[in-house]
């Protein structure tokens, strides 16, 4: 027997959130001016949930995370990030494309170009929270793609 429906359906799947992630760095890659909003407007939270916060040990960890949003979510580190991204994904975007094929280089390709995506994500904003933050949904959705892929591997050639 062979690959059942699902797995077509998952593989469109990830080439369409592949594609979208591709797209949305490309314009975060074009206009890196855009991070200005995002801290701000995180930077603004974080102060109003420090200040309305009863827990004191709470404020120490609320001080790093906005100092650590500051140092990371500057233009010139958010424009390297968007085009690691863009590398990455672009790479695990072909290995969708043959796994769907069903290629067995296709899922080297996806491990490859997503290991790469979240290596350099990481370097770019480090393992602090802020890093972890805004790498999060990346690293669920490679888990759980890269999981099904590697229990169907059997039926790629």
């Amino acid at each position: 027997m062979g690959l059942t429906k699902s797995y077509s359906i998952v593989g469109f799947i990830v080439t369409l959130i592949l594609s979208f992630v591709i797209a949305s760095n490309i314009e975060s890659y074009r206009h890196p001016e855009s991070v200005n909003f995002l801290r701000d407007s995180l930077l603004e939270s974080l102060e109003y949930q420090k200040e309305k916060s009863n827990n004191p040990a709470l404020v120490g960890t609320f001080d790093q995370f906005i100092s650590d949003l500051e140092y990371n979510l500057i233009e010139r580190r958010y424009k390297k990030l968007s085009l690691t991204r863009i590398i990455g994904c672009i790479v695990a975007l072909f290995g969708s494309v043959f796994l769907r094929q069903m290629r067995k280089i296709g899922l080297h390709l996806f491990f490859g170009g997503s290991l790469f995506t979240l290596m350099g994500s990481f370097y770019f904003t480090g393992f602090s929270l802020s890093g972890w933050v805004l790498n999060f949904s990346f690293l669920v959705f490679t888990l759980i793609s890269g999981l099904y892929f590697l229990k169907k591997r059997d039926y790629l050639n």
